[in-house]
């Protein structure tokens, strides 16, 4: 699905500041995986308005609920959050509601038009992977092994699609 550049402020301009970086997430049990209607918030949680932080990987997502991809995408998210929950720090980023001051400079530095997309920050708060499209949960998790051990080690690809990040990594 696609989003110009001014969609992230008409949004913030136009919804309540409900979400981002968030612990105790959990996948909406009324989601209809068959259906593009909206359901209400794929992904809730504690602590949803956060950004992302220096010195802990992050793991961003930009999605929309009206989108499949974006559906199936949040299952793969909340399903990393319970494996990686304490090491890696999630922020998610619903464009059916607003921001705070934090989150709304992560859409504007990496949001790149479409949805969903996933952003990994490594430590220092730099882009290591940035992809757009639905991504599959084992590209993710070795990009946030890979992360996590410090590993020189080439995380999985998703072939000619994978795009480097927009730091230039």
């Amino acid at each position: 699905m696609r989003f110009g550049k001014a969609a992230p402020v008409l949004l913030l301009l136009a919804s309540p500041l409900l979400l981002s970086a968030a612990e105790n997430i959990r996948l909406n049990p009324r989601l209809n995986f068959q259906s593009n209607n909206f359901q209400g918030m794929l992904i809730t949680g504690d602590k949803m308005t956060e950004g992302a932080v220096k010195g802990i990987p992050n793991y961003i997502v930009f999605y929309s609920e009206q989108c499949y991809n974006s559906k199936r995408q949040a299952r793969t998210t909340v399903d990393l959050y319970r494996k990686y929950r304490g090491r890696i720090h999630f922020v998610v980023l619903d464009f059916n509601y607003g921001w705070s001051a934090a989150q709304e400079k992560l859409v504007r530095k990496y949001f790149g038009g479409n949805i969903p997309q996933i952003v990994i920050l490594d430590k220092n708060g730099e882009a290591v992977f940035d992809y757009t499209g639905e991504t599959p949960e084992w590209v993710l998790e070795g990009w946030l092994d890979s992360i996590l051990r410090k590993s020189p080690a080439t995380p999985p690809s998703l072939d000619a699609e994978a795009r480097p990040s927009r730091s230039g990594n």
